[in-house]
């Protein structure tokens, strides 16, 4: 993990939508187009831009994963971050509770129970009550969007644990913590 050069992991201010487009000379959109930007833009969360390399920072999850978080939203439980895998790794046996979409950036990666192997530009959707064990061959990167809760499993099959959005923001925090670190909360949605 490389560290980083400041103590602070920057918020940016949410950006305002329609407000730079409705003077936009060079804009494309028609008035219509432009006035229901602007009702959109009133009433919906803002857009956001987060840099993989100044607003957010890799840090430990288990065994050799690390991850790094990129989006937490508390109104769905869903949370988006990318995990890489240090070393060949298996993540032990898991069930989805919501749906998981997946993006491989770099790598490969594939569950046990499956005859895939993901690659990079490879997508996957897994459905709510999927169960499987994750394996990520060394350097693997994957992008994965993570709704509702994940529950793992012992090799007994007994429940280890369930993590969900909070679980996942708690690591995050704890590390920014541990290393003296000002966590960026504009993750948060």
């Amino acid at each position: 993990m490389s560290p980083l050069n400041h103590n602070d992991l920057p918020t940016r201010p949410a950006p305002a939508k329609s407000g730079a487009i409705l003077d936009n000379k060079e804009s494309k959109l028609t008035q219509l187009e432009k006035s229901e930007l602007a009702l959109a833009d009133k009433y919906s969360s803002p857009d956001v831009y987060i840099s993989g390399e100044a607003d957010t920072c890799w840090h430990p999850w288990t065994a050799n994963l690390e991850l790094k978080p990129l989006r937490f939203e508390t109104r769905t439980g869903t949370f988006v971050v990318v995990l890489r895998s240090l070393e060949d790794t298996w993540l032990g046996k898991h069930r989805h509770r919501g749906t998981v979409t997946a993006v491989t950036l770099n790598g490969e990666w594939n569950y046990k129970e499956y005859d895939w192997i993901a690659k990079p530009g490879d997508y996957v959707v897994e459905n709510p009550g999927t169960i499987h064990t994750l394996h990520m061959n060394k350097g693997a990167e994957v992008l994965f969007t993570v709704s509702g809760s994940l529950e793992f499993f012992h090799d007994d099959d007994s429940l280890k644990n369930t993590m969900d959005v909070f679980s996942y923001a708690h690591m995050y925090y704890e590390h920014c913590k541990a290393q003296g670190l000002k966590p960026n909360d504009g993750l948060w949605y």
